[in-house]
């Protein structure tokens, strides 16, 4: 529960009534790596801080194709922001690709606290800008811009122990290229 608040604290410090409030909330789940987290069409209902392993997530194409939008790795918050934010079914789905531990909480229940806690809704600004404003534009600019070899080499000073964790096909489908365009960049490195 410490570093799910230390977490938190770094994008804006919570009172002590803030955190108590928050910690009635919040549940901890083990979930067992290859465990669908979230599937695409499903309305999500909680908010996730990776307290430890990791998840994708991703769009699967009705011919098997698949695109990750993002890894969460520990340390990171995990959600299908969008679909929670329109309470609506999600385009994406969410899988546990190792074994994990998560701290849960209801969107809707903390969105009853963002009006009662200045501080929290200060955390939530925070925690938007910097990830779905200032670190989506970046990956949406390299995408578009870089070669397959450059957004690998990006992804690799930007994620270095994350891609240890990856399979070729993980970090393929991030990338937006194939397995092989993958292995032919890596061999030329």
């Amino acid at each position: 529960m410490n570093t799910f608040f230390t977490a938190l604290n770094t994008y804006h410090a919570l009172e002590d009534e803030t955190r108590r409030a928050f910690e009635k909330l919040v549940r901890i789940r083990e979930i067992p790596a290859g465990t669908k987290y979230l599937s695409a069409d499903e309305v999500p209902v909680f908010v996730s801080y990776i307290y430890s392993g990791l998840f994708s997530y991703y769009f699967q194409y009705e011919n098997g194709d698949t695109v990750i939008k993002k890894f969460f790795p520990e340390n990171t918050f995990m959600a299908s922001t969008s679909a929670l934010i329109q309470h609506d079914k999600s385009r994406y789905a969410i899988d546990a690709l190792e074994d994990s531990i998560v701290v849960e909480y209801s969107f809707t229940e903390f969105k009853h606290l963002l009006q009662k806690h200045h501080d929290l809704a200060l955390f939530w600004i925070n925690y938007l800008g910097r990830h779905w404003v200032v670190e989506k534009e970046h990956l949406e600019i390299t995408h578009k811009y870089l070669s397959a070899k450059e957004r690998y080499q990006d992804f690799l000073v930007a994620s270095p122990t994350l891609a240890g964790r990856l399979q070729l096909q993980q970090i393929a489908a991030f990338l937006g290229i194939t397995p092989t365009q993958l292995s032919r960049i890596r061999k030329s490195m």
